[in-house]
């Protein structure tokens, strides 16, 4: 199974927009997120492309399709020569869940830049803790915030 991650162009806008809309949908269970009054996720992705290098959206693709996207923001990088990379948005279509896709595109995604990493995840989300620990050789840092019960991997890739 080949696995690809692949720049969404700005002419591509429209099919991440879309997708968006299931990784909201998915996650509504968690952040209580309503639908508009159209039926849709209110989702607004355009400053992905106006300018702000910080924002590096990806397609993930697998044989020719498109299975899922991710994010990787550039944290700071209007304050920072050597900003910390996060992964912001992450999403894998629930058909191509828990068969290696995720975490291949995941090792991918920190294999593209030599840089500092942070990821943060729900409480209840082994996901990237894995990923983290396997990819990094178990040498990372992992906090708790309670203020947003979330955990948060920091490693680096230099």
């Amino acid at each position: 199974m080949e696995i690809e991650l692949i720049p969404v162009s700005v002419q591509e806008k429209e099919t991440l927009s879309n997708m968006y809309q299931f990784y909201h949908y998915d996650f509504s269970q968690y952040t209580n997120q309503d639908l508009d009054d159209d039926g849709r996720y209110g989702v607004n992705i355009d400053f992905y492309w106006e300018g702000d290098p910080r924002w590096n959206p990806y397609f993930i693709v697998s044989s020719g399709a498109i299975v899922g996207f991710l994010v990787v923001l550039f944290e700071n990088l209007d304050t920072d020569p050597d900003p910390t990379h996060v992964i912001y948005d992450f999403m894998i279509l629930k058909k191509y869940r828990r068969n290696g896709i995720g975490r291949t595109a995941a090792k991918q995604a920190f294999g593209l830049f030599n840089a500092n990493w942070k990821v943060a995840q729900m409480e209840s989300n082994t996901f990237w803790r894995n990923v983290i620990s396997e990819y990094s050789k178990n040498n990372y840092t992992e906090r708790y915030r309670e203020d947003s019960k979330k955990y948060i991997q920091e490693f680096s890739t230099k």
